[in-house]
């Protein structure tokens, strides 16, 4: 057998070394998700944002300090502008006799001022108090008391609403609205006399005392009463109602809807006739038709019987939801009244005055002393949930409008008479006055102002 032949290899340096050296190991995939971008593109993408924060912020710098300044300009343009009508001296004032005290004007928001002062002097009144709250005494004791920055004043206890807040000025002196001496004080002249440009404030002479030894009227404060009508006779405008058109047996109530009496209820009170803390209304009764939400309301007698027969015929036509919310108030509610109202338009608005907010309040609410409320012969009655001229739009009030005369009830506050009666038009408010006085005033579209003049025309002629 011949010998095999030896077995070839492959050359060493056919094989390239690194075939010969362990495999490289395959790369290795990461554990973690790798990190995006690098640091260069990071600060790429703050920089943007770094740059509109700061702008940013200065723009809002720019806008603050921008309206800090506005503000501040039309402060002083505003006080630039105000300042002169603060005061004027367009009159002179004489306190006394033959013109030998004169004395300038002081004008406050268009309101004229006399010094309170200085005419206490001429009448010689006790002046008592402190520097927030002085008190001028008469001679019989009547007296009126200022509070310093407010528009309220006292007349012998009553409160009283000026048109002005009574001032303090040079020398310590009391300044008040000159209405308030042409209102409350008696017994002074004060006569205006624009041509001259003199308003003179002169005590009264008694008529029969001589010119060398004159004599004068005792000077006291007083609060002007509430104006009825003494009698009526008979107007051609209404004759005897035959059908009234109830659809109820009403005959027990006749007597109260059409008193014998039928001028005892013509009181009229406003803001220029009012009534004094101590009047109190006699015969107060409950009021049978109140808002079942545990509230005591109270009436004069005849009116809430009256009011009685109107609830009756109203129910049958179908309104079953109007109650009243209202009756009676006494000078104290009153009081507690107006000053929540006038707190409230002061948070409302905290820019106003008292002066201000109180000119607000009175265009819906009256003043101590000058409300119906005082009389006992009016209600608030409306199917809502507090008193609004939405009442307007209700069925109820078209049948209340049509009929309430019937009873003897007016509308005391129209819409077409704001400007007479000095409120805004309130269809809740309810006034009796008997049948015999609300007939003639629906027929002749007349106010209870207007009506009370009527009548004194009438009686005059």
């Amino acid at each position: 057998m011949p010998p095999r032949p030896p077995m070839q290899s492959t050359p060493a340096r056919q094989v390239p070394p690194q075939t010969r050296s362990m495999p490289k190991p395959p790369p290795q995939v990461p554990k973690t998700a790798p990190k995006i971008p690098t640091p260069p593109k990071q600060k790429k993408e703050k920089e943007p944002i770094e740059a509109g924060y700061i702008i940013k912020n200065i723009l809002i710098f720019i806008g603050m300090l921008a309206a800090l300044l506005i503000l501040g300009f039309a402060l002083i343009l505003s006080t630039l502008y105000v300042a002169p009508e603060k005061e004027s001296t367009a009159y002179s004032y004489y306190y006394g006799i033959n013109d030998k005290t004169p004395s300038d004007e002081v004008k406050v928001n268009r309101v004229v001022y006399i010094n309170m002062t200085e005419l206490s002097e001429l009448c010689s009144f006790t002046v008592s108090g402190t520097k927030a709250s002085l008190r001028f005494t008469a001679d019989a004791g009547e007296y009126a008391e200022f509070t310093i920055g407010s528009v309220s004043a006292k007349v012998n206890g009553d409160i009283i609403n000026m048109e002005g807040a009574a001032l303090i000025r040079e020398n310590e002196s009391v300044w008040v609205p000159l209405s308030f001496g042409e209102s409350f004080i008696v017994g002074m002249t004060f006569d205006k006399n624009e041509d001259e440009g003199k308003i003179r404030i002169l005590r009264n002479k008694i008529p029969e005392s001589s010119e060398e030894a004159p004599e004068y009227e005792p000077v006291t404060f007083r609060i002007k009463g509430s104006q009825a009508i003494e009698s009526v006779g008979e107007d051609p405008y209404i004759g005897e109602m035959v059908d009234l058109g109830f659809v109820n047996d009403l005959s027990e109530y006749e007597q109260y809807m059409n008193p014998e009496d039928r001028d005892a209820y013509l009181i009229l009170v406003n803001k220029t006739n009012t009534i004094t803390s101590d009047y109190a209304p006699e015969n107060l009764v409950s009021i049978t038709n109140v808002r079942k939400d545990g509230r005591k309301e109270q009436m004069v007698e005849c009116a809430e019987k009256a009011l009685q027969a109107l609830y009756i015929e109203l129910k049958s036509a179908g309104y079953t939801d109007v109650s009243v919310t209202s009756g009676y108030r006494s000078y104290n509610k009153q009081v507690s009244l107006f000053t929540t109202y006038l707190q409230n338009e002061m948070k409302r608005d905290p820019s106003l005055t008292e002066a201000e907010a109180k000119e607000i309040v009175l265009t819906y609410s009256a003043f101590p002393g000058t409300s119906e409320h005082h009389t006992g012969l009016c209600c608030d009655m409306h199917n809502l949930g507090s008193a609004d001229v939405a009442f307007a739009n209700k069925e109820a009030y078209l049948w209340l409008k049509e009929n309430c005369h019937k009873f003897g009830f007016v509308i005391r506050y129209p819409e077409d008479k704001v400007d007479i009666t000095g409120y805004s038009f309130e269809p809740w408010h309810y006034r009796f006055v008997g049948r015999y006085h609300a007939t003639r005033m629906s027929q002749l579209g007349m106010c209870l102002e207007e009506y009370v003049e009527h009548l004194n025309r009438s009686e005059s002629n």
